[in-house]
């Protein structure tokens, strides 16, 4: 009996003195802000370089080919000799007819000559009147001689002057499918091709809806005339960005049935000739009018099968999950189109160990921690 009185006695001094239990703290994560910011919109597409002009230089006379004027690959003035024909046959065509011309004026003058008289002799009744039709149709007939005379001849001149083969354009010569001696003409084909340099166009696909968001960020506007406004840079397949800066000319009047995508052209400076057609690039397309957007750390971003998400810390240190749309990336920032706001608090650490709901110690990064 005396034991147990004395264990009643202890037990109350043995609890007191037993340990507290550890407080549950809370899960300690890292965030950073949402920030509202100026921008410029850029989108990025591959391209293929295209000459503005592309010319197939064909013999539009049969001849053999006197001279190839031009070294290939040069670059070549416009209206610079490329080949000379043998003009022989044409010279001498040329030739025939200015002497059928010749022929047909004095005809014509005789006949003219005739038709006068007849109508001086015609009221003295010295000639019949069938006479004097007969003579006045001699002259319209010389009339006509004349003018076909004069059609052959331009149409000497003209196959004559297709002897000479010149650049019709300013441009890279390519190389030449005929040599001197060859017979050539409009059936031969291709002589050589020329295509223009300075400007060039770049040639790119884009889907509709990211056209016009990259054009108008709405498809409230004008998108043809919100493009021309775009600055068009290209990145070379070494990653280097060519410096001269083009613009939009034209966009294709529907959608391609099969790719889904419209078809975009810019043009662009090209006066030291670096770029060359056929050629792959990144095209790049820049607003060039500052626009505010809110911008995410990158970290923070996460997705599931309803998309891209954020979790955010609300003013009681409580997860919250917000859904966002993202737009483009600017360095370890990305765009947020909705579903956040400024000076919001995101994760970006830590974000394994938390749940929407849980209530966390927040800790900023390291870059912010010390800005007051």
């Amino acid at each position: 009996m005396i034991r147990i009185v004395a264990l009643a006695l202890v037990f109350p001094w043995l609890v007191a003195c037993a340990p507290e239990a550890p407080p549950q703290y809370s899960v300690e994560v890292v965030v950073d802000t949402v920030v509202r910011e100026s921008y410029q919109y850029t989108s990025k597409y591959i391209g293929r370089l295209r000459a503005r002009d592309d010319v197939a230089i064909q013999a539009r006379v049969t001849g053999y080919l006197l001279s190839r004027e031009f070294q290939e690959g040069a670059l070549v003035a416009a209206g610079e000799v490329l080949y000379t024909i043998d003009p022989s046959e044409y010279e001498a065509d040329m030739a025939s007819a200015q002497a059928d011309l010749a022929a047909a004026l004095a005809l014509q003058a005789n006949a003219e000559r005739n038709y006068k008289r007849a109508q001086e002799l015609l009221p003295r009744g010295a000639i019949s009147p069938s006479e004097v039709d007969n003579l006045m149709a001699k002259k319209l007939d010389a009339d006509a001689q004349i003018e076909a005379a004069r059609a052959r001849i331009s149409s000497a001149q003209v196959n004559l002057g297709y002897t000479v083969i010149t650049a019709p354009i300013r441009g890279r010569i390519g190389r030449s499918a005929a040599s001197v001696g060859d017979l050539v003409g409009p059936n031969t084909g291709t002589l050589t091709t020329l295509v223009s340099i300075d400007p060039i166009e770049a040639l790119f696909q884009v889907g509709e809806v990211v056209f016009i968001e990259a054009v108008t960020g709405s498809s409230d506007y004008d998108r043809i005339a919100r493009a021309e406004k775009l600055e068009v840079t290209l990145e070379l397949s070494n990653g280097v960005i060519y410096p001269q800066v083009g613009r939009i000319d034209y966009i294709a009047n529907r959608i391609d049935a099969t790719t889904g995508t419209l078809e975009v052209r810019a043009r662009i400076p090209n006066p030291n000739r670096l770029l060359v057609p056929g050629q792959y690039v990144r095209v790049i397309l820049t607003d060039p009018t500052p626009l505010q957007g809110l911008f995410l750390p990158q970290a923070s971003v996460q997705a599931d099968q309803q998309g891209s998400f954020v979790l955010v810390v609300d003013g009681d240190d409580t997860v919250q999950r917000h859904n966002v749309e993202l737009g483009q990336r600017r360095d370890d920032r990305v765009l947020a189109k909705n579903g956040v706001q400024a000076g919001e608090r995101v994760i970006v650490r830590g974000l394994q160990q938390v749940r929407p709901g849980m209530q966390v110690q927040v800790k900023a990064i390291p870059s912010q921690a010390g800005q007051g």
